[in-house]
């Protein structure tokens, strides 16, 4: 992966950064050493001289009973008051100083215990002598018990103090291995660092140089090209202004012939609106004579029915005179056997003659009657086969009209569906002329916006081209800055 200028930058930083934390942690780490080493070197030092101050104290003890033994006077215990006091205080400073250490605090446990017996040893001479005289506090004396204790007491603070001068002496090897590694790390590490940083220094200023340089010629070239380019783009953005005002005015042009166009579709459906009423008004009247024709063909059925429940009748009622015209035939015949019977009855079948004369006379009427009804009854069925003829032939031509009615109202059917597409197609076109005139009213405001655009691209360009030869100027003066080989191009 190739590096950036910054990330080569920031590489030397962060290593120049990585060198001095390093070359600081080291001297940190030899500074504390040495820190540490000079604290336990006082600490040891502190240990001798308490060790030193406590046997001191107690020689003090020791010299003050003396004298006061010898002499007996109390200003002689002085020593002995001052070294008591001063013995307690340097035991509480030891056991503080080797609170860390349990062997040392074993030796200074039986150091006290040493002290604290010659300390006894000595209040008892000193007790003797004021009570009893020099006599008797020289035979405590005499015993060594004190020499013995004493000497035990040189012994411990001996051992201690050898052992403290022991580690003293390694404190001192150990500051010294400290404070050399600390002038080291100092005295080497930072001109090393130097070198280092400097080398680092000057192998990245190398890259980064070479770097630019190839930028600074790269951009040289870019910027003669992209020059050239923005002059052809201006040149190009002038007739694309040009052009952009010729279409603006063809534009308007065509706005105004849309306009008109909107007019005309606005006549069309108006007029195609009318048409659909009309058809539609049509069709409802159709419609009101199919239904017409229809309830006249139901009542020419009706009437039809009619005529033949007549002729039904009338055929009955010529059936029911046959039977009349039968019974009077019959009657006439009874009543000849019985104006027979009555001349044949002489005087007394003469009332029985009348009554036969008058039931003769009746038939006579009832077959003329009957005759009459006869007649009249053949010119009510020729009326009804005439009007059953006649009704068959209405109910044809009813038929028929109701037909043509049929046919003639899908007719206008069809042309009131065919006028009502005709007049949404009208209305669609109206629509699309309206929408026509808002994206030419659209077109005319865009095509104003490119012309302004236009305008702005032009000068815009020309700025480009001032900046293309700033551009180009900037990489012959970067170039002259880092001293490039390169011609300028």
């Amino acid at each position: 992966m190739k590096l950036t200028v910054g990330m080569k930058i920031s590489a030397g930083y962060a290593l120049a950064l990585l060198i001095i934390v390093v070359l600081g942690a080291v001297s940190y780490r030899n500074a504390s050493g040495y820190i540490e080493a000079v604290k336990q070197r006082s600490h040891d030092y502190l240990v001798i001289e308490n060790l030193a101050g406590a046997l001191s104290s107690v020689q003090d003890m020791e010299t003050g009973q003396r004298g006061y033994l010898i002499v007996g006077e109390d200003r002689y215990l002085e020593p002995y008051n001052t070294g008591s006091a001063n013995v307690a205080k340097y035991l509480q400073n030891l056991r503080g100083l080797l609170d860390s250490n349990a062997d040392e605090l074993q030796e200074l446990d039986q150091l006290q215990s040493l002290i604290a017996a010659k300390s006894d040893e000595l209040k008892e001479t000193i007790t003797l002598r004021q009570a009893q005289g020099f006599d008797a506090a020289e035979k405590v004396v005499a015993t060594d018990k004190g020499k013995n204790t004493m000497d035990s007491i040189r012994t411990v603070i001996g051992d201690m103090s050898r052992k403290a001068r022991a580690t003293l002496d390694q404190r001192d090897i150990e500051v010294n291995a400290k404070s050399s590694g600390a002038i080291y790390s100092i005295a080497y590490g930072i001109p090393l660092a130097c070198l280092v940083l400097a080398l680092l220094g000057f192998l990245i200023v190398r890259a980064i140089t070479h770097e630019l340089r190839e930028s600074i010629g790269r951009l040289a070239s870019s910027a003669a090209e992209i020059l050239a380019t923005t002059a052809q783009v201006a040149s190009s953005a002038v007739q694309t202004a040009t052009a952009v005002s010729e279409t603006t005015a063809t534009v308007e042009e065509v706005k105004q012939t849309a306009q008109l166009a909107s007019q005309k579709a606005r006549y069309v459906q108006e007029s195609a609106q009318k048409a659909s009423s009309v058809s539609a008004s049509g069709r409802g009247a159709v419609g009101d004579t199919v239904q017409g024709m229809h309830r006249i063909q139901e009542h020419m059925e009706s009437v039809a029915e009619s005529i033949v429940r007549l002729s039904e009748q009338s055929q009955a009622i010529g059936e029911i005179i046959a039977a009349v015209n039968g019974l009077a035939e019959q009657s006439n015949l009874l009543a000849v056997n019985a104006a027979i019977e009555a001349t044949k009855a002489g005087e007394q079948g003469k009332g029985f003659g009348v009554v036969a004369q008058e039931i003769k006379n009746l038939a006579e009427q009832s077959k003329q009657a009957t005759a009459q009804v006869r007649t009249i009854l053949g010119d009510i069925q020729k009326a009804t086969s005439s009007a059953v003829l006649a009704t068959e032939q209405s109910h044809k031509a009813v038929e028929a009209g109701v037909r043509q009615s049929g046919e003639t109202g899908e007719s206008i059917r069809q042309l009131a569906e065919s006028i009502t597409e005709a007049a949404q197609a009208a209305t669609q076109i109206a629509v699309s002329s309206q929408q026509q005139m808002v994206g030419m009213d659209q077109v005319v405001v865009a095509m104003e916006s490119i012309k302004q655009a236009s305008s702005q691209n032009v000068a815009g360009t020309r700025q480009a081209e001032v900046a293309a030869q700033g551009l180009h100027e900037l990489g012959q003066r970067l170039g002259e800055l880092i001293g490039s080989r390169r011609a300028a191009v």
